[in-house]
């Protein structure tokens, strides 16, 4: 004959019937899934938000400098910075303009040095025309 005995269906699984919500009420861990959403965000205070996130800070330093000279001066002008300010230009750009009758220079400076090399030309190169000065935005 056989020794195993044979457990019914209704008492291996008689946890299945029964109702645990009470047990899991009491329970800490497992209370806030019975909870309201709404009753939760009541309690809770206002977060405010905080971003970590800073905004860049643009300093603009460097400029450019338009000047329009006759192309027979232009040579001179390149004298006069190399040799005067060759320190304080970063880059210079030269462009002929008018049938090579003039000839338009660029002049990447710092802020700083703006007065003193106007200054420069101006008692090398008094015709010299001076266009608009604005700084030099990053790409």
């Amino acid at each position: 004959m056989n020794q195993h005995t044979r457990v019914s269906s209704s008492t291996r699984y008689r946890y299945l019937n029964e109702d645990f919500t009470d047990a899991l009420q009491t329970s800490k861990r497992e209370k806030f899934l019975f909870e309201d959403g709404n009753e939760r965000r009541q309690h809770s205070p206002a977060m405010p938000i905080i971003s970590y996130r800073k905004a860049p800070v643009l300093k603009q330093d460097d400029f450019i400098m338009r000047i329009t000279v006759d192309a027979a001066a232009i040579t001179e002008l390149r004298h006069l910075i190399l040799r005067n300010c060759g320190d304080l230009v970063l880059f210079m750009r030269v462009k002929p303009v008018d049938h090579a009758s003039k000839m338009k220079v660029w002049l990447c400076l710092r802020k700083s040095s703006v007065d003193t090399i106007i200054s420069h030309i101006i008692r090398a190169l008094p015709k010299a025309e001076f266009g608009k000065i604005t700084p030099l935005l990053p790409v």
